[in-house]
Formats: C-alpha cells, structure tokens, sequence
C-alpha cells in the first residue's frame, strides 16, 4: 500500500491452532482453536476455525459478548442460524452474521444439510461493561454486499470494519457496540501487504491456507494451523506469501481491559 514505506513493520509471533474434534474421534466436524493471553488479543476472546458436517451446535446461550460467523466463500454448504429473537437465517459462503448477544440470547447454527460441510470462522467477541446489558442484536451482511478492495498481488474483503477508504455495511449501524476490522485477506505467491494498524488496538492473522515466505513465523504441522500475533504500536501489519500464495484473516480492535 502507498506510504507503508514510512512506518515501521511490526514484529510477530506465531501461536499453534490445534485441532478439536466437535464429536469425537474420527469426526469430520471441528476446529482449528486460537486461545491466547487477553491482552494481546482483547477485544476478541478467540477465534475457531470450523468444519460443521452435521448437526453440532443447538440451542445454547450466550451473554455479555457476541458469537460471530464469517461462512469462507468457497464452503459447500449453508448454515442456519436461529436465535430467541425470531431470526431464521441462511448464512451462505462468504456471508457475516453477527449475533450480538447482549444481556442474553440463544441461538442455534446447524448445517442446512447433513453431511455437506459448513466451513468458516466462529468469532468471539467482547462487550465492554457498559454495554453486557444492552439488547441482544442480530446484524447480517450478505457476500455481495461486503467491499473488496484490490492490493497489488491480491485482495481484501471488508467483512468488518474499514480499510482503505472501503466500509463493510454493519459499520454503518448504530446498534454494533464493539467496534472491530476482520479482512479476509488473499494473497497470490510471493506478495506482499501492508495493513495499517491503529496506535494501540490489538491486531492478528489466522490463516486459512497457503504459506508464509522469508522469516514469518509458520506452524506446517497437519494437525495445527496458526495465528500470527502483532506487536501493539500503531504501525505496519505485513503479510508475506510463499510460493503457494496466502489466504487467511486479520483482526484488529481496540482493547476493552475488561474481563
């Protein structure tokens, strides 16, 4: 990006996502989880990187923070979202739907067809305590209505927040309490990118596929994925791909210092 050349990079560190199988062994449905300290990803709580064969998750609450999923684009299958406020929802690839669970809600997210695999991100959020006893909220964008913004050797889809002059829809409603950037990131082999990072928010890569190249920190192990954790100082997330490309998400917020 231009001016990137006037801030200096931010150093990382890698963090091992291990698998967690959701029904047992030899279960296809499951996660790659990323857990870290608080403070160094505050105001996400973690994130879980899925593959949702067949029905997993039913009726269950949540309070106090928001539960969030990001369908990637390329997933065969199609989530239903249903939750005590009377929404029916299809979350399709590459749609966003944020559940804002306020002072308290249930839902449930079950594949609309068993055995056809629901692939994405669950996202958790935190509320600052001013806001634990809000009205509960649910926000969806659909794909093609969140903003892609073409980098050199790549692209990046807003489904979250800003970037570059680009705005994805919920952050134009009122009613989103914290306030997050998600950029689904596609890199093509050996490129580059440079994300500006606000002077203290906390910011972190997931990747999703692909390779890193030079001297990112990676974890190849099948059994793990990994996040990339930033330094906290307001300058210059990169992102370097390798020879097969890199595909993956960056998250970035400010913290809430709140448990």
């Amino acid at each position: 990006m231009c001016g990137a050349e006037l801030h200096r990079i931010k150093s990382s560190t890698a963090v091992a996502m291990p698998w967690h199988s959701f029904m047992g062994p030899g279960s296809a449905s499951g996660a790659f989880m990323f857990r870290a300290l608080p403070e160094l990803i505050d105001p996400f709580i973690g994130i879980d990187s899925f593959i949702m064969s067949e029905a997993v998750f039913g009726p269950h609450p949540h309070a106090g923070m928001s539960a969030v999923t990001l369908m990637l684009p390329e997933a065969p299958g199609i989530t239903r979202n249903r939750d005590s406020l009377g929404d029916v929802s299809l979350i399709r690839g590459g749609d966003l739907h944020w559940t804002q669970a306020g002072r308290g809600m249930m839902h449930e997210e079950l594949p609309l067809e068993d055995g056809i695999a629901s692939i994405g991100m669950q996202v958790f959020v935190n509320l600052s305590r001013a806001n634990k006893q809000s009205e509960p909220a649910a926000f969806k964008v659909m794909r093609e209505d969140i903003p892609v913004v073409k980098i050199e050797g790549g692209q990046v889809r807003v489904v979250a927040g800003e970037f570059d002059g680009a705005r994805s829809p919920i952050a134009a409603d009122p009613r989103w309490l914290t306030r997050v950037n998600m950029l689904d990131i596609t890199l093509e082999p050996h490129a580059e990118a440079h994300i500006p990072v606000e002077a203290g928010h906390n910011a972190f890569f997931v990747r999703l596929s692909g390779d890193f190249e030079g001297n990112t920190p990676s974890v190849q192990e099948k059994s793990t994925s990994v996040a990339i954790i930033f330094e906290n100082d307001g300058s210059i997330a990169q992102l370097k791909s390798g020879p097969q490309g890199l595909r993956g998400v960056l998250f970035s917020g400010a913290p809430l210092n709140e448990p």
